[in-house]
Formats: C-alpha cells, sequence, structure tokens
C-alpha cells in the first residue's frame, strides 16, 4: 500500500470529517432521552455501527490506506460483528450470560488491532521514553481494574484457567490496545485531530470493557447499558478519523527525533496514570472491606514510582543532551564543524593570557577563499557549502596541534597560531595554498599579535593586510605592516 497523501480528489475533507464526528456523537447525547426499550436501542446502535465500518471500509480503500489500517480496521469489525451475535443471543435467544461465539470474535479483536497499533507505532520509530510511558498508563489503568473487578471476582466467582483468561483479556486488553497508541504519540501526531479521535476510540473501548465485566460479574446493574454507548462510540469514530485528511500523515514513516518534546497526549496519559493508585485507594476507602484491595493498589504504588523514576531520568538525561546540542552549537560553526567567530576569539584571549605567562610570540592570521561568490553562482551554493567544508578539514590537517582555525564568517577563516612568529606563520600558510580544495585559492593577512596590544587592534592589523592581499591580486599573503 502506498504511503503517500491523497491527491485533490481523494475522498474527505475536514468540513466532512468533523460532521461525521458531530453526528456520531449527536447521536450518542441522545442516550438519556432515549424513552424506548434498551435493547431497542442497542438494536440501533448495532445498525450505526454497520453502516460506519462498512463506510470506514471504503474509505480507507479509497485512501489507499497501509496494511496497518487495515490490520486495525479488521480488528473494529470483528468487534461490530460481535456485538450482533450478542445481541442475537442475549436478546433474541435469550442465552444470557454464558460463553458464545461472539466471545470468540471478541477475543480474536484484540489481535488484529493489537499487530496494526504495532505497526502503526512502527512508523514513528520506538523509543525507551515511549515505551515507559505507555507502560505507566497501563499499569495505572490496570491497578482499579484489578482492584474492583479482577479480586473480587477471582473470590466470588469459581473460575477455571479458561475463566481467568478470558477475565483478564476482557479486563486488561483495551487498556493494552490504548497503552499501544499512548506509546506511539508523537509531538506531530499528537497535535493531529485524525490521531486524536482515533485515540478516543480507543479509550472508549478501554473504560467500556472493564465497566461491562463489572456488571457481568454481578456489579451494579445501572452499569448494563453505558458500555454499549461507548463500545458504539469505539466502532464508530474511525470512520471520522479516516474522513479527516490528516490520516494520511499518521500512516506516514515519520521517526521522532530523541530530542523532541514530551507530546501532550503522552503528558496527560503519564499524570493519569500515576495518579491512579491514590484514586483508587480513595474508592477502596469507601467501599466494603471484604475484599483485599490492598494487593493490586500496594503493586501499583510500589511500581509505578519506580517506573516514573526511571523516566524521569531518562527526561534529565535528554535535556543534559539538548543542552550539550546548544553548547556545541554556539561554539561551532553547523556546516563545517569549526570552532565560530565566539570560539575563536575566546580561545585567542586564552592564548594571550598564556603568551604573557611563558613569553612566547603569538600570530594570527584571517584567510579568505578568492571569488568565492562567483564559484557559488557558477557551481551551486551546495558546492560552495561542501568547498567550505572541505577547505577546514583540509587546511586543520596540516596546521600544528595547538593551532585554532575557525570559521570568522562567510568565506572567511581566522587562525590562531600560539609559539610562532610571524616568518613561520607566513610559511604555514602558504604552505596551505596549494592543498585548497577544487583548485581554489585563497588571500591572507597575518599580524602579529603581542601581549600589550589590544585584541581588536591585532585583528584590524591581519584585516588591513587581508585587504591589501586581496587589492594586489589575490592568492597571497600579506603581513601587517609590510
Amino acid at each position: 500500500m502506498r504511503d503517500l497523501a491523497p491527491s485533490a480528489g481523494s475522498p474527505g475533507s475536514p468540513r466532512t470529517a468533523w460532521r461525521l464526528l458531530a453526528l456520531i456523537v449527536a447521536v450518542a447525547l441522545l442516550y438519556p432521552a432515549w424513552i424506548g426499550h434498551p435493547d431497542t436501542r442497542w438494536a440501533t446502535y448495532c445498525l450505526i455501527e454497520v453502516v460506519a465500518v462498512v463506510a470506514t471500509w471504503w474509505l480507507s480503500w479509497r485512501r489507499r490506506a497501509p496494511l496497518a489500517w487495515y490490520l486495525l480496521l479488521a480488528g473494529i469489525t470483528c468487534n461490530v460483528i460481535a456485538d450482533l451475535m450478542y445481541y442475537r443471543e442475549t436478546v433474541v435467544v435469550g442465552m444470557g450470560a454464558k460463553a458464545a461465539l461472539s466471545d470468540v470474535f471478541y477475543t480474536v479483536a484484540y489481535f488484529p488491532q493489537a499487530a496494526g497499533l504495532v505497526a502503526l507505532g512502527r512508523r514513528v520509530g520506538r523509543t525507551t521514553g515511549a515505551l515507559l510511558d505507555a507502560s505507566i498508563f497501563a499499569i495505572g489503568l490496570a491497578v482499579p481494574v484489578a482492584t474492583f473487578y479482577m479480586v473480587p471476582a477471582a473470590r466470588a466467582v469459581p473460575f477455571g484457567v479458561e475463566g481467568i483468561l478470558l477475565v483478564g483479556l476482557y479486563a486488561f486488553g483495551s487498556i493494552l490496545l490504548f497503552a499501544l497508541y499512548v506509546h506511539q504519540a508523537t509531538s506531530r501526531r499528537g497535535s493531529n485531530p485524525a490521531f486524536l479521535v482515533l485515540g478516543a476510540a480507543l479509550l472508549m473501548a478501554a473504560i467500556g470493557d472493564p465497566l461491562w465485566n463489572v456488571h457481568m460479574l454481578g456489579g451494579n446493574p445501572a452499569l448494563a447499558e453505558l458500555p454499549k454507548l461507548l463500545w458504539y462510540l469505539n466502532r464508530c469514530l474511525p470512520l471520522a478519523a479516516v474522513a479527516h485528511p490528516a490520516i494520511t500523515q499518521v500512516w506516514r514513516f515519520e521517526p521522532e527525533a530523541p530530542s523532541s518534546p514530551l507530546p501532550r497526549v503522552r503528558l496527560v496519559a503519564l499524570i493519569l496514570g500515576s495518579l491512579m493508585p491514590a484514586l483508587t485507594l480513595v474508592l477502596a476507602s469507601l467501599a466494603e472491606p471484604e475484599h483485599p484491595y490492598w494487593i493490586p493498589i500496594a503493586g501499583g504504588g510500589i511500581l509505578l514510582p519506580l517506573l516514573v523514576l526511571v523516566r524521569m531520568d531518562g527526561l534529565l538525561l535528554q535535556l543534559r543532551r539538548q543542552a550539550r546540542q546548544l553548547d556545541v552549537l554556539s561554539h561551532y560553526d553547523e556546516l563545517t564543524g569549526a570552532p565560530n567567530r565566539r570560539q575563536w576569539k575566546r580561545a585567542l584571549a586564552t592564548a594571550v593570557a598564556q603568551a604573557r605567562l611563558d613569553g612566547r610570540p603569538l600570530t594570527l592570521a584571517l584567510l579568505d577563499l578568492d571569488h568565492f561568490k562567483a564559484f557559488n553562482d557558477t557551481h551551486g551554493h551546495h558546492a560552495g557549502d561542501n568547498l567550505l567544508r572541505d577547505a577546514y578539514r583540509t587546511w586543520s590537517a596540516r596546521l600544528p596541534t595547538e593551532a585554532v582555525l575557525a570559521r570568522y564568517g562567510g568565506e572567511e577563516f581566522a587562525l590562531l597560531l600560539p609559539g610562532v612568529a610571524v616568518a613561520e606563520a607566513v610559511t604555514l600558510v602558504e604552505a596551505l595554498q596549494p592543498h585548497t580544495p577544487q583548485l581554489q585559492t585563497f588571500s591572507a593577512g597575518v599580524a602579529p599579535c603581542e601581549v600589550s596590544d589590544d585584541l581588536d587592534s591585532a585583528l584590524d592589523r591581519a584585516d588591513a593586510a587581508l585587504y591589501r592581499a586581496k587589492q594586489s591580486g589575490r592568492r597571497r599573503v600579506l603581513v601587517a605592516g609590510d
């Protein structure tokens, strides 16, 4: 499948996507005002889900979606089929709360969705920070689910191994899917409307599935209908996501830079995951003390702070890395890698101070590539950049160890030669002439730097000598005062 953005004639537009989203949400808002039988409302949801998933497949095909998206859509389609089967089993046939064919489809649905989300995540790269963020969020949401669902279920209902596995899958499967979504949230995707709508769809299932299982285990009967509303949103919202042109950006390969800022989606997930043990503890204090609620709360309370500490350490390492990068950018030329003017002047001040102590000579020179503008105009700016880069690399290799060659500006380089007298400095600079890349030449001005001199005056003398070298026909090295 191609990952290119659709052409101007492709289906869908932001306005169409927002209209579909408004329609889907409007139907959901009618939930408390429904005056008919709840089963009729559920049947209506199921029919709308079928229409929405068919339209989603059609738009995905028109947009030439990648395989990863089709895998995700296949899982959502399995859920729609399972909803229809479950409606038939419980309403038409009247089977009640028994394992049936719908459970097979609900179980199978997790796997293509997980595969699709993993494949989409690989398109933005996988960082340790993103993995920790997703883990913190998943474990945080798992704490209340385990506290108020798994622990009471394990004690109140005699499960076999298969039952425990099924309960665990329904309890944590949708949470893990949403964690995979959080894992791939980058700064760019975090502001993508299609990606955010997709996240809302996955969040509906992450909330609805545990609520439904709490109801099935004998919890509050009021929870019987709310999960169906959340399932409806989970199945229909992907239509609004794929209808938005921004969905093609979610399908592209866009690796996130290691120094990218923490996306807001992952920041919110971090906050929610970190707060879950405390919120669960508050809710547990209000519940009947008939179950060992403290076990999952204590486990989450121990594990989450450790993960948060590891994440904070990673953020500090990233901050230090960025500080080093800023330091390099502030002292070195980005194009050539040479010290910039600021760094060279700092080295000059240090060399002058050292010359005052040991009495050694100090010489500086300014080198300027001849006819550089004409070279750029003839060969292009890319060739000009290569000339600057190669000139610095070639000249640096032929200078003494203590010498400091910096890019002073444009095509001009500044050379600092500690412990080198003027005559020797002229010889060193002239020796660089035949090694100038691409058969180019340079002009240079050399000036001694007396320890009693003002640094700017020494630079002015070297600049004046360079000017005379240019005026005298170029390709020569002149000494200040000669």
